[in-house]
Parts: structure tokens; C-alpha cells; sequence
């Protein structure tokens, strides 16, 4: 198909050689002692937002940030404020295709994870934030660390009658009924889930994946065809704790789930935000975030390496 070629094309792009590591990894699935892998990321640290991240990192291994709600300097420890602190700036390291290898990274996420609560928790149970930094670490090359470890356990076990996953500050919030799972955070465990084949067939996984398979994946699931929520009718980058339409396409893609028919509905709407060339919008992208990944509005290589991500774990496409 035409199309497809010219977005891969132009996803491999050598300017930009974060999304063309990645295009070559993760969509061609090339290997790593391939030359142009090897061409491509021996570039990447040298990039503007590579450098520029790094940077704006404390030397002893943090970023910091005003805490636009409480006016506090946070980023030391494991609060955090609006797109720039620690756990946001090494998961942005990550999407750009940085690893454990370089040095600043491997001192600030061996901090990090030492802020571990005993129980795989960093702050408060924010299923939002387990599932991400989950990802995060082993996009680091952390998968194998106790750390990492600690937290996928804690995301197992950690069970909803519904099948998602909620924060402990809004548990109980009302007497008079049970609370819903946030969908936000569910979406980031599925991400994670989706880094752990081995947990794709544990009871847990298979309820999460149940929670969104139910709904269309991105619709109310008692209403089918009404988005959850704003969030999955806007195309976003960097992924941060809004909870896009092809964050959830992904991860179930890459599970085995991509061509249910209960996501049909999901696919066509996502498709119907490209362009004729076949790449696809930035419709938001946070102010605040130190790494400048396009202009809203405009076509975007980010958003449309991950919808092509998304694509290429289901072949057999339920699109028309």
C-alpha cells in the first residue's frame, strides 16, 4: 500500500532519530547490531531534547518543579509537579530512546526506584503512576530489577470488582454506591501489563483487558459509542496520565487483542484522524513540558509512530 510506505518514510526520517530508532525496533523490527539501528541511536544523545532534559537534571540525579497547585519546589522525592519532574523527565528518556547506559539516566532512575515504598508503591497508590513508571523503568532497561519486580506485584494483586484499577484517595468516597475504576489509571496498567508477556494470562491481566474489551475499549461501557472521556477524542503527546485511544489500541494490540471485534468502533474512529497521506495530528501537547514534541495541530510523527505501532502488532486489521 502507497501510503503506508510513504509514512514509514517519513517516520524514518534521519532528522529526527529518536522516532527512526524506534520506527526501525519497534514497527521493521530490525535488530539491534543492525547498522541502521546502531546509526540511529549512537544519534539520539545527541539531539536537542536528549540534551536538553539532561541538562535541566540536578546533579545529584532529579528534576525540579514549582507545584503549580501548591506553589511547592518538588522533584527531590517522589510529588510531582505539572509534565517536569523526575518521574516525567526519565519518561520522557525513554520515548526518546535513552537507556540505563548513560550515565545521568542510570543515577537518577537507581534514585528514583530507591523512593520504593515496601510495597512496590511510590506515592499513594496512584494506579496512574505505578502503571507509568512501570513502563518507564523497563523502557530503561530496568525490567529485571527488584524494583520493577516489587511493582508489578503490587499491580497484580491489586484487585477491583470491576476489573480496573482506582486510587486509594478515592476509595470510599461515597457511601451510597461503589466507585468506579479510573479509566486513566487502568490505561496505564495496560501499558505495563503489556511489557510482561508473562503475566498476559494471569487472572489479573485478563480482567483488565475484560474492563476495556467490555466498553469498545475507549467507550462508556454502559453507553457504547459515547467516548469515557475527553481524553480519547483528542490525539496527545508525550503520554503522560491522560489516557489516549491508541495508548489503549497499543497495549491491547501488542497482548493479542487488536483484531476483537469489539474494537472495531475504536479503530474506525482513530483512523478517521488521518490525514490522505496517512499520518495523523497532534491535537495537545502540555505547555509546561520541557520536551517540545510538535505544534498542536499540526501532523506528527510521535502520534503517528505509535497509531503504526498499534497497526503493526494486528495485521489483519478489522478496518475496512
Amino acid at each position: 500500500m502507497e501510503t503506508k510506505r510513504d509514512v514509514i518514510t517519513w517516520l524514518l526520517e534521519e532528522n529526527d532519530p529518536s522516532v527512526r530508532y524506534r520506527t526501525l525496533k519497534e514497527i521493521l523490527k530490525y535488530n539491534d547490531d543492525d547498522p541502521e539501528v546502531i546509526q540511529a541511536k549512537s544519534a539520539i544523545l545527541q539531539t536537542h531534547p536528549v540534551q536538553s532534559l539532561l541538562e535541566k537534571m540536578h546533579p545529584e540525579g532529579f528534576w525540579l518543579q514549582k507545584n503549580p497547585r501548591t506553589q511547592r519546589v518538588v522533584g527531590d522525592g517522589v510529588d510531582y509537579g505539572s509534565f517536569a519532574t523526575t518521574h516525567f523527565c526519565l519518561a520522557y528518556l525513554s520515548e526518546l530512546g535513552v537507556d540505563r547506559t548513560q550515565p545521568q539516566v542510570e543515577k537518577a532512575a537507581e534514585r528514583y526506584l530507591a523512593l520504593q515504598q515496601p510495597d512496590g508503591d511510590w506515592l499513594r497508590h496512584y494506579s496512574c503512576l505505578l502503571g507509568y513508571n512501570i513502563r518507564t523503568f523497563v523502557r530503561l532497561g530496568f525490567q529485571d530489577d527488584k524494583h520493577v519486580k516489587r511493582a508489578m506485584e503490587l499491580l497484580n494483586k491489586t484487585y477491583r470488582t470491576d476489573g480496573g484499577y482506582l486510587c486509594d484517595i478515592h476509595e470510599g468516597k461515597t457511601r451510597t454506591k461503589s466507585v468506579k475504576s479510573c479509566f486513566r489509571g487502568s490505561v496505564k496498567a495496560l501499558l505495563a501489563f503489556s511489557e510482561f508477556p508473562e503475566y498476559w494470562d494471569q487472572l489479573r491481566c485478563k480482567q483488565l483487558v475484560n474492563y476495556f474489551l467490555r466498553r469498545g475499549g475507549i467507550y462508556q461501557s454502559k453507553h457504547p459509542g459515547v467516548p469515557v472521556n475527553r481524553d480519547v477524542q483528542i490525539l496527545s503527546f508525550p503520554i503522560t496520565w491522560r489516557a489516549n485511544s491508541y495508548e489503549v489500541l497499543y497495549a491491547l494490540s501488542k497482548m493479542g487483542y487488536g483484531g476483537d471485534e469489539r474494537l472495531r468502533a475504536a479503530w474506525v474512529d482513530l483512523e478517521n484522524n488521518r490525514d490522505e497521506v496517512g499520518r495523523y495530528r497532534l491535537d495537545w501537547t502540555p505547555t509546561q513540558c520541557p520536551w517540545v514534541t510538535g505544534t498542536r495541530g499540526e501532523m506528527n510523527k510521535w502520534v503517528t509512530f505509535y497509531v503504526e505501532a498499534a497497526r503493526q502488532y494486528n495485521p489483519h486489521t478489522v478496518i475496512n
